[in-house]
């Protein structure tokens, strides 16, 4: 049987004090409880672990060695009480998040930086992938929540969804691009171009081949499919491709004239672009979020509410 810790900082305090009453007083004990705590402490341990002479106590060489443990436990059991209180109040542990690439520059890294603000012992975790992928790290408990395009999620599953609205992408190129000088151009001038992209979810990707006429979702022509984003604007910057993706993310490059919006007739209207991602929150249903985790949670509907208000409106349609 494993001795208790109120026993343990007894015979701590009792080596150090050196006398029963003022050992005592440090346990707010009456001396005799005191006593019976250390006796019963001998009992169970089977050894003898204070020599008592008339006005001092002197532990013994087995109450030494016996002692030096007892302070790390007792140091241990000061750090998992510590680590459990930081844990209630969402101040410690660890997170790890799915993002899609381009929901993570949109929502997901700007979430985490807010999180920071108030979880400053929380360490966050951020592996981004495309759904499918993240949904499998779900699973196999890689990673304790996301965020990506949830079209392609079964709604069958030990899985909660919780939709937080949706962005649009559009066409973007280089400076000097010899589609960049003209101000309207027809969809069909996309059948001609090679496309670079994220991953495209199967449903976004059979809505971007139906919007170019064509037959099975694996015909749209993706030039070059990569998941990071410094990789696809380079790309992009250094070749006549075009770029499937939101204009947020290349705000810079937009401004210094670097890349410029091409603008397809029949996208106008965001409700019409089937580059719209339908984003959501995705975890698993049975398991019972930390504190932290639920701070993060509610950072990403508040964050949410604000960088996808104009996708939410796009979303609807109109009356």
């Amino acid at each position: 049987m494993l001795p208790k810790i109120k026993d343990l900082q007894h015979l701590l305090f009792l080596a150090e004090e050196k006398h029963f009453a003022k050992a005592a007083q440090r346990a707010f004990l009456s001396q005799s409880a005191f006593s019976r705590s250390i006796a019963g402490l001998e009992a169970e341990l089977g050894l003898k672990l204070f020599d008592r002479a008339s006005r001092h106590v002197h532990i013994t060489t087995d109450g030494a060695r016996i002692l030096k443990l007892a302070r790390h436990l007792l140091a241990s059991a000061a750090n998992l009480n510590r680590e459990a209180e930081l844990l209630r109040c969402g101040e410690a542990g660890d997170i790890a998040i799915g993002s899609g690439p381009y929901t993570s520059n949109l929502l997901t890294v700007p979430v985490i930086a807010a999180a920071r603000q108030r979880l400053h012992h929380v360490r966050f975790r951020l592996e981004v992938d495309h759904t499918a992928a993240l949904l499998q790290k779900l699973e196999d408990e890689e990673i304790h929540l996301f965020l990506s395009d949830i079209q392609e999620i079964p709604m069958q599953g030990p899985w909660s969804v919780e939709p937080l609205g949706c962005y649009t992408s559009s066409v973007l190129c280089r400076r000097g691009h010899p589609l960049a000088k003209r101000r309207q151009l027809p969809l069909s001038v996309l059948h001609n171009m090679d496309l670079a992209s994220v991953h495209i979810p199967r449903p976004i990707r059979r809505n971007l081949a139906n919007a170019l006429g064509y037959a099975l979702p694996e015909q749209v022509p993706i030039a070059f499919e990569c998941e990071s984003v410094a990789a696809l604007r380079d790309f992009v910057l250094s070749s006549d491709a075009v770029l499937l993706a939101p204009p947020e993310l290349f705000h810079h490059e937009l401004h210094a004239g670097l890349l410029e919006t091409l603008s397809i007739t029949p996208w106008r209207l965001p409700h019409h672009n089937p580059l719209r991602v339908d984003l959501g929150m995705v975890w698993f249903a049975e398991r019972t979020p930390t504190s932290a985790m639920r701070t993060l949670m509610e950072l990403v509907r508040q964050e949410s509410q604000q960088r996808l208000s104009q996708g939410l409106k796009a979303y609807r349609a109109p009356a």
